[in-house]
């Protein structure tokens, strides 16, 4: 069962991702305990169908900028807004703009058809010196069952092993991270290799 509102139990981020917390997303100093995943990225190999997902999406490119130098403009918000409701996720506009805007997370990752200047997506991440995690994503509602997704997630784990982090962590678990490079999850207070 999902526990809100938990405190953290350090002011630095790592030490929480390491307890298996996660932030909530309208309270950046408020985490909570889910079932949380990770890459551990001393374990990385990019698997048959991680080179799949990278050449399916290869007619994408994508630029990742610092969170602060992102204008989240109303109408952009808006944009963003109307895909999270035409996809029925459950994420306010008031949540939207926190991410963007007021929480701990750093880095931005714009995705573009290659050769145009729309972005289709968007990976909200957090990035220190030892440690990555990709938090939200947003995409046009025409990508959902695309292989997209999945490489915005995917890429992330990528950058970060470049980096040197020790840890991409990837948020609550699904059945589709279990491909991820060195995939692990928290389950009764460790981290472990997922079982199948």
């Amino acid at each position: 069962m999902t526990k809100y509102n938990l405190k953290p139990s350090s002011p630095d981020p790592a030490t929480n991702y390491a307890l298996g917390l996660l932030p909530q997303r309208n309270v950046a100093h408020l985490w909570y305990q889910d079932t949380s995943c990770r890459s551990n990225l001393s374990k990385f190999k990019l698997s048959s169908e991680n080179k799949r997902i990278i050449k399916l999406t290869g007619d994408f490119e994508f630029e990742k900028i610092p969170l602060l130098k992102f204008n989240l403009s109303s109408s952009l918000l808006n944009t963003i807004n109307t895909w999270s409701e035409t996809l029925d996720w459950q994420f306010p506009k008031s949540s939207i703009r926190n991410v963007f805007t007021h929480h701990i997370f750093n880095y931005l990752y714009l995705w573009k058809k290659t050769g145009s200047q729309n972005v289709v997506a968007y990976s909200v991440c957090y990035f220190d010196q030892n440690i990555s995690h990709i938090a939200y994503v947003f995409y046009h509602p025409s990508l959902a069952r695309t292989n997209l997704p999945i490489r915005l997630t995917l890429q992330s784990i990528i950058d970060s092993q470049k980096l040197g982090l020790k840890y991409c962590y990837l948020g609550r678990f699904s059945h589709y991270k279990r491909n991820f490079p060195g995939f692990e999850h928290y389950q009764n207070q460790i981290w472990s290799d997922y079982r199948h």
